[in-house]
């Protein structure tokens, strides 16, 4: 096991029996067993419903012990997985707010929304799944909420975060919510915002634009060299005390410059934002460092898709895709901490030990 799995890794929160929403009569396994085999199963390569139950089904009695399974043959110890139809009912059924408490607690003074349609699970006759979250920037999600499309996510706002206290935190988001109604609730319930400024808001994408950047100086830069290319990025930030929109104290400029390793191509890029922090309160370092974080969080979405296999999934019943999308959060989260250089190779690291790894990295007994 890597040197840090240990210090990565930690027990999940699981939740109380109460919140099963199965009948409690002929319930035969409980909520947390459910619970960790579906997470095991992911955190092992699972991708679907049906794997979760193969991956129950092919596990040995000592992973089963470990999982806290129910005890069929008291005499000789004897347990018996979750069924798949179990399993698929449970993640059917369960509330997705329940899962979003598997991560350990923590303070939260940074959120990010972003919204995630799961392509898989279109069909001819109905739309994809799309769900809008709120983030930490380490990846813990703490709400989420099913919409009917993109364009639903700006009237869901209010949905996401009804239940999170977000008072003194900042919360970031892409230019679909770069709304004044957002800021100004946003700013009423005590929080700041910094919104991404694109041309969905013509009106303040231009002011933004017709700042004086040229005099301002560089007070943020950054280079990166990865994934076959060259990336430098420069922020700058000036007050805006004109700007059309609620609460807005400031406005940043990112200057992306990008040059191909292999091609030697050079592409040029201008991302503006705008937030409630003022001067005083925040560097362009700390604003940077959160639209880092924001990126990263669509990163993440980018390695569920294509390490997790999300847009091939074509749950779409129920809470489960919902509940899906949660487990393989947490299991980005577990899997980010192991130090390997990439998902995959932290991956295969797991599947090598599938019946036991998962369980050692979530610190089951």
């Amino acid at each position: 096991m890597p040197s840090s799995a240990l210090a990565a890794s930690a027990t999940p929160i699981l939740p109380a029996e109460d919140s099963d929403p199965r009948d409690r009569r002929g319930r035969r396994h409980p909520l947390s067993c459910v619970i960790l085999t579906g997470l095991c199963a992911v955190l092992a390569g699972a991708r679907c419903l049906a794997a979760i139950g193969q991956w129950a089904a092919n596990a040995p009695q000592h992973t089963l012990a470990r999982l806290g399974a129910r005890i069929t043959d008291p005499a000789l110890g004897t347990r018996q997985a979750p069924s798949p139809a179990t399993i698929r009912r449970v993640l059917t059924a369960l509330d997705p707010q329940t899962l979003t408490r598997l991560h350990t607690a923590e303070e939260i003074a940074v959120l990010v929304m972003d919204g995630k349609s799961l392509r898989g699970s279109a069909t001819r006759t109905a739309a994809a799944a799309h769900l809008l979250q709120a983030m930490t920037p380490a990846g813990r999600t703490v709400a989420q909420v099913r919409v009917d499309d993109k364009a639903s996510e700006m009237a869901a706002v209010a949905d996401l975060l009804a239940d999170v206290d977000i008072t003194g935190c900042v919360i970031s988001a892409d230019a679909l919510h770069t709304q004044l109604g957002t800021a100004r609730w946003l700013v009423a319930r005590g929080a700041e915002y910094l919104l991404t400024v694109k041309a969905n808001q013509p009106t303040l994408l231009s002011q933004a634009k017709a700042l004086p950047w040229a005099q301002a100086p560089v007070l943020e830069a950054a280079r990166e060299h990865a994934h076959g290319r060259v990336e430098v990025r420069t922020a700058k930030v000036l007050t805006a005390p004109r700007i059309a929109f609620p609460h807005a104290c400031q406005v940043m400029r990112i200057h992306r410059w990008v040059r191909e390793s292999c091609t030697g191509r050079v592409r040029r890029s201008y991302a503006y934002l705008v937030t409630s922090l003022p001067a005083e309160s925040v560097t362009a370092a700390e604003l940077a460092s959160l639209v880092r974080g924001h990126w990263g969080i669509e990163a993440r979405h980018h390695i569920r898709d294509v390490s997790l296999g999300e847009d091939a999934s074509r749950v779409r019943t129920g809470n489960a895709p919902q509940n899906m999308a949660l487990l393989r959060d947490v299991a980005i989260g577990v899997l980010a901490g192991l130090g390997f250089a990439s998902i995959p190779a932290a991956y295969r690291w797991v599947s090598y030990e599938c019946f036991t790894r998962p369980l050692d990295l979530l610190r089951l007994p």
